[in-house]
């Protein structure tokens, strides 16, 4: 049980975290609601980092995000699932937990959905 709690505790507390300086406030209700095709939630805008068009790109059959220099593979199944609303940002967004070379894409919704 302990276990439980501390993998719940390592996953929702970076969802506490502040949001970005610059995020408009009428997103959040959006960022609020999105999950993985996989069924994962994808947080808060805290979380929800909008991504400039040279930080993301489709590689065949997936996409990538590069943060920190750094060019990560978006699993399938953290594609946000399209059932949660065109993306009102107009620019791709990636929900991530970690740092450096440890990072876990959680969603990614690309620039291009309408």
């Amino acid at each position: 049980m302990i276990w439980f709690i501390s993998a719940f505790l390592l996953i929702a507390i970076p969802c506490l975290a502040a949001p970005q300086p610059n995020a408009d406030p009428r997103l959040q209700p959006w960022f609020d609601h999105q999950h993985s095709v996989g069924g994962d939630w994808c947080c808060h805008v805290a979380d929800g980092h909008i991504l400039s068009e040279s930080d993301w790109r489709a590689s065949g059959d997936h996409y990538e995000v590069r943060i920190n220099g750094i060019w990560h593979s978006i699993p399938n199944s953290a594609v946000r699932d399209p059932n949660g609303g065109p993306n009102p940002t107009g620019h791709a967004v990636a929900w991530w937990l970690g740092s450096g070379d440890e990072i876990v894409i959680v969603c990614f919704a690309p620039g291009t959905e309408l």
